[in-house]
C-alpha cells in the first residue's frame, strides 16, 4: 500500500495516525474453484445501470437497478428481478417510479430480522442534486412493496453499497454528496427507517472520495474503500475507530478510473473487493480477496474483460457461502456472476 495522500479534515479535527492492526491471517479455500456468469433479462430498456443484489434465506436472488432511455431520463426507474433458487432470473418488474422524474442509485438489503429494504434517489428535477432518498420495505420477500418514505432528511445525498449492522447494534449507511464528491456516514436506531449523519462530510485533496463501502474489523474499527473522482487513479481507503472521523489514505495497489465498486466481509472473516482494474478504463472488472482485513490484497482475478464498460459491481454471499456479483454490461444489461472464494483466490 503506498499512501500517497494523506489529507482529510473533518468538522476542524485533523487526523494524524491510527492504532496498528495485526489480524490473524486467515486460510486460503481448500475448494476446487468454481465460476460462472450470465446476463439478466432486462424489461426491453436501452439503459441498465447501478445494480444491487441481494440473497434471501431459501438460497434465491433479488436484484434491483436502474431502468430507462437512458441516465437521468424521465422514465428511468427501479425494477427488480428475481432467481428462485435452482431457477433462472426472471423478467424484472417495477418496484419504485416517480412519475415523469428520474429514479436512480438503489440499494437493496435484507436485515438482520429478514426483512428486504429499497432505498434509491427519487429526483424532483432532472439532476442528481435535486434528489431525495427513499425508502421502501418488503415482508413477503419482494412479491409486494410499501408505500415510499423519506429515508434521509437531506438533498443531494447518494447511495451505492448497503449498510452494515455495528457491534453496538447501530446500523451504519454508506453515502456521498453528489455536489462536492465526499462520502458521509448514515446511522440508523430505528431499523433503517431514518438515516442521520454519523459523519461530516470527508473532504480529500486535490480529488475527492465517493460511493464508500464499509466494514468492521475484528478490534471494532471501521475500514472503508472508496472510490476516487474521475483523474485521480487510484481508491481511497478510510479508517475510523467511532465512524464519525476518518482517516483517508491513497490505495495505489486498488486501480480505479472514477468508477464505483464494492466490497464484502464474508462469514469466513475474508474480504471481498470487486472493482475496475484500471485507472482510466471501466474495465477490466476484477475482484481480490483479503485475508487480513484490507492490509494486503490477492492478485486480481478477472471477472470479465472487454470493451467497456463492465462497472458498477454489488457484492452478496448466498446461504451457501458462494459469491454472487451483479455489474453493469456495457450500460445495455445487468450481468450476474458466482464463484467461491477458492476461485477468486486462485492464481489466473
Amino acid at each position: 500500500m503506498t499512501g500517497r495522500l494523506l489529507t482529510i479534515f473533518l468538522c476542524g479535527t485533523v487526523l494524524l495516525a491510527m492504532s496498528c492492526i495485526n489480524p490473524a491471517i486467515l486460510p486460503p479455500d481448500p475448494s476446487l474453484p468454481l465460476f460462472s456468469a450470465e446476463l439478466i433479462p432486462t424489461a426491453g430498456d436501452a439503459y441498465n445501470h447501478t445494480s444491487s443484489i441481494t440473497a434471501l434465506a431459501d438460497g434465491s436472488l433479488l436484484t434491483a437497478w436502474t431502468a430507462g432511455q437512458r441516465e437521468l431520463a424521465e422514465d428511468t426507474r427501479i425494477v427488480l428481478a428475481r432467481k428462485p433458487n435452482g431457477g433462472s432470473w426472471e423478467n424484472p418488474v417495477t418496484v419504485a417510479d416517480t412519475p415523469n422524474k428520474p429514479d436512480a442509485n438503489c440499494v437493496l438489503y435484507l436485515d438482520d430480522r429478514g426483512r428486504l429494504q429499497l432505498l434509491h434517489s427519487s429526483m424532483f428535477a432532472n439532476t442528481f442534486c435535486t434528489s431525495t432518498v427513499m425508502r421502501q420495505t418488503s415482508d413477503d420477500a419482494g412479491a409486494s412493496w410499501s408505500a415510499e418514505t423519506p429515508a434521509i432528511p437531506a438533498v443531494c445525498v447518494l447511495l451505492r453499497n448497503k449498510p452494515i449492522v455495528l457491534n453496538d447494534g447501530r446500523w451504519l449507511l454508506p453515502a456521498y454528496i453528489e455536489a462536492t464528491y465526499q462520502s458521509q456516514f448514515f446511522f440508523s436506531l430505528d431499523r433503517g427507517a431514518t438515516w442521520l449523519p454519523n459523519s461530516a462530510p470527508i473532504l480529500t485533496l486535490p480529488y475527492g472520495n465517493l460511493q464508500p463501502a464499509v466494514i468492521q474489523r475484528t478490534d471494532g474499527s471501521l475500514f472503508a474503500l472508496a472510490r476516487s473522482a474521475a483523474g485521480a487513479g487510484f481508491t481511497w481507503q478510510g479508517s475510523s475507530h467511532d465512524g464519525v472521523a476518518w482517516l483517508m489514505q491513497s490505495r495505489d495497489d486498488i486501480p480505479n478510473p472514477g468508477s464505483g465498486l464494492d466490497m464484502l466481509k464474508l462469514s469466513s472473516g475474508h474480504l471481498v473487493v470487486a472493482f475496475n482494474d484500471s485507472a482510466t478504463e471501466r474495465t477490466p472488472l476484477v475482484v481480490s480477496v483479503s485475508a487480513d482485513e484490507g492490509q494486503t490484497w490477492s492478485a486480481p482475478r478477472i471477472i470479465e474483460d472487454g470493451p467497456p464498460q463492465l462497472s458498477y459491481p454489488s457484492l452478496v454471499e448466498g446461504p451457501d457461502g458462494l459469491i454472487h456479483c451483479t455489474y453493469s454490461y456495457r450500460l445495455e444489461a445487468i450481468k450476474h456472476a458466482v464463484f467461491n472464494r477458492a476461485w477468486a483466490e486462485s492464481a489466473p
